[in-house]
């Protein structure tokens, strides 16, 4: 009698085609967790933005000289400065730099919406690319702060796509 020891050929098909399957479902759940992962980061970008510029605006007027790692001077937002906002941006950018987009990690993710060049590279008309915060001015004492966190349906000609998928706030300087 002979005693085989071994799997037979049907028993290591039926495991690597488990294991094919399991792989495929693995790969797309990841994906989707990354994407959603990017989307949440970009975010939570947005909101830090927001809340730093209004609370280092405020340390001002609670008698700091300079605010936003010493990037703005108080005097530069006083009360008899009619454009408080460029400024403010500009000391902003530079203050945040080190913040990173989290859908393209080599670029910075806050930047100044009145330069031409972040427009052109946002390829629409905010000028912002996906998960990228832009500051624009939106009078001389407020900023307008917008974060695109997906990509826009380009496809999609009856909902509107872009304001789906980007979030926008305003910050007031007094």
């Amino acid at each position: 009698m002979k005693n085989n020891k071994g799997f037979t050929l049907i028993e290591l098909l039926v495991v690597v085609a488990i294991i094919g399957i399991l792989a495929a479902v693995g790969t797309v759940a990841y994906t989707g967790y990354t994407a959603s992962a990017k989307v949440n980061a970009a975010k939570s970008n947005h909101a830090a933005v927001v809340k730093y510029i209004a609370a280092e605006v405020t340390k001002c007027s609670t008698g700091s000289d300079k605010v936003m790692d010493d990037n703005l001077d108080c005097d530069d937002i006083d009360s008899d400065v009619s454009d408080k906002a460029s400024p403010t941006i500009t000391a902003a950018v530079t203050a945040l730099a080190d913040f990173k987009n989290p859908a393209k990690p080599s670029t910075s993710a806050v930047s100044d919406g009145s330069s031409d060049s972040d427009a052109d590279a946002g390829g629409d008309s905010s000028g912002a690319t996906v998960g990228e915060t832009v500051l624009t001015k939106d009078s001389n004492t407020k900023i307008k702060v917008s974060t695109k966190f997906e990509a826009v349906d380009t496809e999609d000609t009856k909902k509107n796509t872009e304001a789906k998928v980007t979030t926008e706030n305003t910050v007031t300087i007094e």
